[in-house]
């Protein structure tokens, strides 16, 4: 168990997976292969395009499933007589953790490159609310 003792890290309260996944994450090694972007279109809409050559639809999956959006190609293995062969076509798993409310909108792959497009769609009970001021005073009903 690790102990934030940092001002900051005090007034959070009950977020003690957040602090373990982080550590957790700055341990991690994660492979660049394959090489991808993430892009914000506004504050609603997010892209992750992924670059993957040699790869055919089929070939591909992707999931959502607690928060996380996985995406998987596994390629047979090709047996040639390559002089050089730098075109990577190994399998792979990618992870990515969604925020909260963001869901998968679509799903395309053309010309290499698969994009996911994302929205984050926060209910309405959860956005900010404007409060109105009553200039009258509210009568307290005491308790008999």
């Amino acid at each position: 168990m690790t102990f934030f003792t940092t001002p900051m890290a005090r007034q959070f309260v009950g977020f003690d997976t957040l602090f373990e996944e982080l550590n957790a994450m700055a341990d991690r090694k994660e492979s660049n292969y394959p090489a991808y972007n993430i892009a914000k279109d506004d504050d609603e809409h997010y892209r992750v395009e992924v670059a993957l050559a040699g790869f055919t639809q089929e070939e591909i999956s992707i999931q959502t499933e607690k928060g996380i959006l996985t995406i998987e190609a596994n390629k047979a293995e090709e047996r040639g007589n390559y002089i050089h062969q730098g075109i990577a076509k190994r399998a792979f798993s990618k992870m990515f953790r969604l925020a909260e409310y963001m869901k998968v909108e679509d799903a395309q792959f053309v010309d290499g490159i698969l994009t996911v497009f994302l929205h984050k769609e926060v209910p309405d009970a959860d956005r900010p609310k404007q409060i109105s001021i009553n200039a009258k005073p509210k009568k307290i009903m005491k308790a008999a």
